[in-house]
């Protein structure tokens, strides 16, 4: 019986990994055209915090790397794309900050094509954080409108708590209910929401209570901005259960995650739709560029409904 539904979660694991894998042309295409294009590109670059004092809703990030013992904190901006949106200057200190994305070989080519000075992006998953980053190693964890894109964001939070320290903070700042708002397009396939306080991950097939998944090794405070944006600062205060993670487990996922990638490109239909995505999404996104705000987020509306 075990065995049954051991094979039933792996094989939904391949198909929501692979699921994350079609949704890769959409994402490319999309910082692609915002780098190609010079106007959205300064308007990118306006509202960046890259170089300037970091800033974070609801937290204050100064006050907590006061407060750590080491000098040179461990630092990850998780999932971070193109957008900068982690600053290393903090408290008037720059500090050194890995900006971290399983899409880092398309970002750094983004980069190098366009001539843009920014730090090159690592290649890491969050799913699979601690394969990248020794548990209980890292200080603070910044995810931004993230982890809602990963096909797995609940292992992507215990990923992340046991890579931290104890005491360390795993910081995330996400749109409320993102997939719903897209369409479930592309990477956007969970939803973030808060609820009583409660932080909570769900879609059309399961709904997740992370506040109370984290009792007992730590502590959940989610918060909603001004603008209506979820922000859940997650404080380890022990170690994560066994129950929850496995280390053995992250080498089989990551080679478990090759073989879903190496058999999805494989098969002729997938590798075809996926160069169709990937041709359709440069094209519609480069013309999205060119439309004035107004009308994009109009043309976003209808096409969620």
């Amino acid at each position: 019986m075990k065995e049954d539904k051991d094979t039933k979660k792996d094989i939904k694991d391949k198909q929501d990994f692979q699921r994350w894998l079609s949704g890769i042309p959409y994402e490319v295409a999309f910082w692609r055209s915002y780098y190609g294009n010079k106007r959205r590109r300064d308007d990118l670059f306006q509202w960046s915090l890259y170089d300037k004092p970091c800033h974070l809703d609801n937290f204050d990030i100064d006050k907590y790397i006061d407060g750590l013992e080491t000098p040179q904190p461990k630092l990850l901006d998780v999932g971070c794309a193109l957008s900068y949106m982690f600053s290393s200057n903090i408290n008037g200190k720059h500090l050194e900050v890995d900006y971290v994305d399983p899409l880092a070989p398309f970002y750094n080519q983004i980069l190098r094509r366009y001539r843009i000075e920014r730090p090159e992006i690592k290649f890491g998953m969050i799913e699979s954080l601690t394969g990248s980053y020794a548990p209980n190693t890292v200080d603070f964890i910044h995810v931004r409108n993230a982890l809602d894109h990963c096909s797995n964001p609940l292992n992507g939070i215990i990923q992340a708590l046991a890579a931290l320290k104890k005491n360390g903070v795993l910081y995330l700042n996400h749109f409320r209910n993102e997939a719903e708002n897209e369409g479930y397009r592309g990477f956007h396939q969970f939803n973030i929401n808060e609820r009583d306080g409660n932080f909570i991950l769900w879609n059309k097939d399961t709904e997740l209570n992370v506040t109370d998944i984290c009792k007992g090794f730590a502590e959940v405070t989610t918060s909603v901005t001004s603008e209506g944006r979820i922000v859940s600062v997650i404080t380890k205060k022990g170690e994560v259960p066994s129950t929850l993670y496995n280390p053995q487990e992250i080498a089989m996922l990551m080679t478990s995650n090759m073989m879903a990638t190496v058999e999805y490109f494989h098969h002729f239909r997938s590798s075809s739709k996926y160069q169709t995505k990937r041709i359709v999404s440069t094209i519609g996104h480069r013309t999205m560029r060119m439309m004035p705000y107004s009308i994009l987020n109009k043309i976003k509306r209808f096409a969620g409904k």
